[in-house]
């Protein structure tokens, strides 16, 4: 795609700009023209019928456009998002199956324009199952942009809780915030008791990083807390399923991380750690507390009510075993 935008493809055309004498034979017509890029891939019989099959059903019209501007058309005109992809991919599919059916005219195999229309059809509807696959997607594309114009996913709930440590436990949930990975980052974590109550939180700004650098850091933190509150009994709950399976030793860590799992690891050998992998939804303390710290400033906390209402507000909620509500797209 970039060397049809670029006009770098090797054809008849481009050569003679190189410098090349040939005889010049448009491949793609029935009554041969000379060979260009702009012939073959918009203006020729063949490329017109094709772009005006998929362009005139998406509400398109061709008439006056050029061929950058037919494709400007494709990724920007306004639909609704869920179609914004399929037709992003249009113009790319379009360019490949017209190569394609000049390289087979070339030598020798015969290619009719309904082939690369059933082609292109194939690859966007391929496309879509792949994005999809629990629903049925139409190969043809006029029924398949209906479909992605009235299609209603299907939802599907769960219910997600803060649950209490076990007794003579604390315990430690952890995340990490990033605007623009790598971009200004931040971490929190809060240590609460057997009855939810709370121990100690933080939430600061840490050096630019990653997500995951930041995640790694705040569970260092947060076991160098508990080391110096002497608690040796800690369940420690984490957004980063990465991290998890780190700590857990059945993973290994991606190198810009390595320090601080070095970290993690001599900390963990020093306590009787459990290690459990939470959704945002029932990690919404240190959620909130990491893009205070970069919203409004660093905060420490040894109680209650030290925390903004917000937080004090969660941490009721999740005493009261308030239970969080997970939407997501069901995939099937």
């Amino acid at each position: 795609m970039w060397k049809v935008w670029k006009a770098k493809l090797p054809l008849d055309d481009f050569l003679r700009k190189l410098g090349y004498s040939m005889p010049s034979k448009c491949w793609c017509c029935a009554d041969p023209k000379e060979e260009s890029l702009l012939h073959m891939f918009f203006t020729s019989n063949a490329a017109r019928s094709v772009w005006s099959y998929f362009l005139r059903r998406a509400g398109i019209s061709l008439d006056g456009l050029s061929l950058h501007q037919a494709i400007t058309k494709c990724w920007t005109t306004p639909v609704v998002p869920r179609l914004k992809p399929v037709l992003q991919a249009l113009p790319a599919c379009i360019v490949w199956e017209l190569w394609k059916r000049r390289n087979n005219l070339k030598y020798g195999e015969l290619v009719s324009v309904s082939r690369v229309i059933y082609q292109v059809s194939s690859t966007l509807q391929a496309l879509v199952q792949l994005k999809k696959p629990g629903l049925h997607v139409p190969h043809k594309w006029l029924d398949l942009l209906t479909m992605m114009e009235q299609y209603t996913p299907r939802l599907k709930y769960d219910k997600v809780l803060w649950e209490f440590p076990s007794r003579g436990w604390i315990k430690v949930n952890t995340d990490g915030a990033c605007r623009g990975n790598p971009e200004r980052s931040s971490i929190s974590f809060c240590i609460r008791g057997e009855v939810g109550d709370l121990i100690y939180v933080e939430g600061r700004e840490i050096s630019e990083g990653t997500n995951n650098v930041s995640e790694a850091v705040a569970i260092a933190e947060a076991l160098k807390m508990c080391k110096s509150f002497n608690y040796f009994q800690i369940w420690l709950q984490t957004y980063s399923m990465l991290l998890k399976n780190i700590i857990e030793e059945s993973w290994k860590p991606p190198w810009y991380i390595t320090k601080h799992v070095e970290e993690i690891l001599r900390l963990k050998e020093q306590s009787i750690i459990k290690v459990t992998h939470i959704f945002r939804e029932g990690n919404t303390l240190v959620y909130h507390l990491a893009n205070y710290a970069l919203d409004e400033g660093n905060t420490e906390c040894h109680g209650f009510w030290d925390l903004d209402s917000k937080g004090r507000r969660i941490i009721n909620e999740d005493k009261m075993q308030c239970p969080y509500i997970r939407v997501k797209v069901a995939r099937n």
